[in-house]
């Protein structure tokens, strides 16, 4: 019933789309695009690089941009859940936790996650 209201008020209307389209624009000419790109890859090599010292965690697929496929025990899942990191742990038929870099993923943020992924399967 309200669905021109609700379309209106989440930016959906043509007449709003140049200020939709104008920050990608922006990243498109300045080439910012591939910057913070290379950076989610490099957090994400760094996040592989850590897990890989971990005991009683495998990867399961290879690590090709910003994403690292990790199988952890249910436990594990459980307590990083609760200490507040967000993931999907259902990827691919072993249920693959899906860890996801982006352009603003600190080298701090990886070596927290891989420190408390360490902790957690003990």
């Amino acid at each position: 019933r309200d669905f021109e209201y609700r379309r209106k008020q989440a930016g959906q209307l043509a007449s709003k789309m140049r200020f939709l389209a104008a920050q990608w624009i922006g990243a498109l000419e300045t080439g910012a695009w591939l910057k913070h790109a290379a950076h989610a890859n490099a957090m994400a090599a760094r996040l592989e690089h850590g897990l890989r010292a971990l005991k009683f965690v495998s990867l399961v697929y290879p690590r090709q941009a910003n994403s690292v496929f990790a199988a952890l025990p249910d436990e594990a899942v459980k307590e990083l859940h609760d200490l507040g990191w967000k993931f999907y742990n259902d990827v691919g038929p072993d249920g693959a936790a899906r860890l996801m870099c982006s352009w603003d993923t600190t080298e701090a943020d990886v070596d927290q996650l891989v420190a408390d992924i360490g902790r957690a399967l003990q």
